[in-house]
């Protein structure tokens, strides 16, 4: 942290500037079906997206034909995105290049950083942070589906360093993210190891009816 603070204290004299994610990030546009012909695309929707892991996973296939109402967005390559409905549940994701072009459900505002002003890994770190969380829960609008408009989430002010700041900041939040993805991994390993091991004695400790038939054919065999 010492030299993040030298950083901070050598680039930002009077301090380190706040701005709205609005001053910081550009929109997307939408995609229009009319043009789109025979192309297929990958549909990202509200599902898609690991609340763990931060990673999109299952997507479908979808053309003009037979795409959902919601899909509209174009999201690219380094675009962070937020879903919108139940917000409280904190889903979001960075766009990877596998997604490039790919189509997001309007359920998800999508963040387009201004690469001068703001890091894609710092602005997601950011997201994942405790202040976003609760400005979340004091905007969201309540209800069945509770959800918070865009217009809200662009209103949440982000602290905006040097971008050599953000870089050392991103690259110990990463450093920090790998760990504790490779212990996790660990410990599912052994949880693993550990399920079999109940498992197998399970099954050895609860076969009565063997035991007891295998004791009774030994007696059986010492009478005689």
């Amino acid at each position: 942290m010492s030299h993040i603070d030298d950083l901070v204290r050598r680039l930002c004299p009077s301090g380190v500037e706040f701005k709205t994610l609005a001053e910081v990030t550009v929109r997307g546009s939408n995609i229009r079906w009319s043009n789109a012909g025979d192309n297929e695309f990958q549909y990202i929707d509200l599902t898609s997206v690991d609340r763990t892991t931060r990673k999109i996973g299952e997507t479908a296939t979808i053309t003009r034909n037979n795409a959902p109402s919601r899909a509209q967005q174009i999201v690219r390559e380094g675009d962070v995105i937020f879903a919108t409905t139940r917000p409280t549940q904190m889903r979001w994701a960075i766009i990877t290049a596998a997604f490039d072009g790919q189509i997001a459900s309007t359920g998800y505002c999508v963040l387009r950083p201004i690469q001068k002003e703001v890091l894609t890994n710092f602005l997601a770190h950011l997201l994942g942070a405790d202040r976003f969380r609760r400005f979340v829960e004091e905007k969201q609008v309540p209800g069945n589906y509770p959800s918070i408009p865009d217009s809200r989430v662009r209103d949440f002010k982000i602290p905006v360093p040097p971008i050599e700041v953000q870089q050392e900041i991103v690259r110990m939040l990463d450093a920090f993210s790998k760990l504790e993805a490779e212990l996790e991994a660990e410990l599912e390993a052994e949880l693993e190891a550990r399920r079999k091991q109940y498992t197998f004695y399970r099954d050895q400790l609860l076969t009565f009816t063997e035991r007891e038939r295998e004791r009774e054919t030994d007696q059986v065999g010492e009478n005689d």
